[in-house]
């Protein structure tokens, strides 16, 4: 028997939804460095444990120089799953949990992970071009990078390149629209590079939100750039998987992929939604003669 915490936490990175597997990964990265720092605070004192953080840098962090990428490549994955700062992760993850519950709603779910592994890895190789070839950034050239922040941002732009007009509540704000939101973000990250504030970090995040207008730009074209992500995943699960026959299912095809299904299934509603808007304001009368056959339509299907 293995331990029941630890039993539990892989159950739900291997069942639980997309968004969910990221939050744990982040999650336990951050505990297995919190928990060695304080217990070598505690018994080296605080010294060793800034040793240990350091330690971890080493070994998870992104270097901001192709030197230290070639030497340590698998940096560019581990990056994006570190985080030292508790207000660091809590952020990037209720970030994470929000955009992410909005893309997976107008998509799939199935979009979530390819698409923040895409944000990091651009952000990561954005962000190391420009600080090496820029003179006025070079400040920060080496210096280590981690965080989702670059994953996070790509699914916050990719929401609302994709839905720009769907509101979400804001604290203090109340209903915003994701067109505005993704500006605002965009405007902060710009204006932190120009004031040399956290330049890697900020640079990463553009180089993410670059990577998340792309994805959706392509995804509307049909290139799903999340498919070769899925192939591997679901080549990873099969060699875990039971051999042998399995229960007969039947399928039924449709002319479509799930994700271009719920995208146009929204769209409609959306449409739907907005024609018995203008009902209830104007009446009837006040629709033309598309919003009436559209209406027709949607009440002749079952």
């Amino acid at each position: 028997m293995g331990n029941p915490i630890v039993n539990d936490i892989q159950q739900k990175i291997r069942n639980g939804n997309p968004i969910t597997r990221l939050i744990i990964i982040n999650a336990a990265v951050f505990l297995l460095i919190s928990i060695f720092f304080i217990i070598f605070s505690v018994t080296g004192g605080e010294a060793a444990g800034r040793s240990i953080q350091r330690f971890f840098l080493e070994v998870f962090a992104l270097p901001l120089s192709f030197e230290g990428l070639l030497h340590r490549p698998w940096t560019l994955i581990t990056y994006m799953f570190t985080h030292l700062g508790v207000m660091h992760i809590f952020w990037n993850m209720i970030t994470l949990f929000w955009f992410g519950e909005i893309l997976s709603q107008y998509t799939s779910e199935r979009k979530i992970i390819p698409l923040y592994i895409l944000g990091g890895i651009a952000g990561g190789i954005i962000t190391i071009a420009l600080i090496t070839f820029i003179p006025p950034l070079q400040r920060d050239l080496g210096a280590p990078l981690i965080g989702a922040s670059a994953g996070v941002t790509a699914i916050i732009i990719a929401a609302a390149t994709l839905v720009p007009e769907v509101r979400m509540n804001m604290m203090f704000i109340g209903p915003v629209k994701l067109l505005y939101v993704a500006l605002f973000v965009i405007f902060i990250d710009i204006l932190n590079v120009a004031s040399f504030e956290n330049i890697g970090g900020n640079l990463a995040h553009l180089g993410g939100a670059l990577m998340g207008y792309l994805f959706i730009v392509q995804y509307k074209k049909g290139n799903d750039m999340a498919k070769p992500f899925n192939r591997f995943f679901d080549w990873l699960k099969s060699l875990g998987g039971k051999s042998g026959k399995g229960k007969m299912k039947v399928v039924y095809k449709r002319s479509v992929s799930d994700e271009e299904y719920n995208y146009q299934k929204n769209i409609n509603q959306r449409q739907i939604d907005a024609i018995l808007d203008k009902i209830s304001k104007s009446g009837y009368e006040s629709l033309s003669k598309a919003e009436k056959d559209i209406l027709f339509k949607a009440s002749n299907k079952k």
